[in-house]
């Protein structure tokens, strides 16, 4: 029988931690968001949830636009 334990973050399940011997925990994650995760091991569930968190928040945070040299609106460009 395995232990396991539930990871979520912010109230999103994205995964569980499974006991592998003694040493590690296997995540799997459920949360397509997070599969780069799936089958990481970690050294406890806390820190697979906290590794879990960091990349949700990097896959989610919203993209900011890239303004390329040049590329001023037209209104700024006649004010200069």
């Amino acid at each position: 029988m395995h232990t396991s334990r539930p990871i979520a973050v912010g109230g999103r399940f994205l995964g569980i931690a499974i006991a592998q011997g003694s040493q590690a925990w296997h995540f799997k994650a459920t949360d397509p968001v997070i599969e780069e995760l799936d089958g990481a091991a970690f050294a406890s569930p806390a820190e697979a949830e906290r590794v879990a968190g960091l990349v949700l928040a990097r896959n989610t945070a919203p993209v900011r636009p890239v303004l390329r040299a040049g590329a001023w609106p037209v209104s700024a460009q006649n004010d200069a």
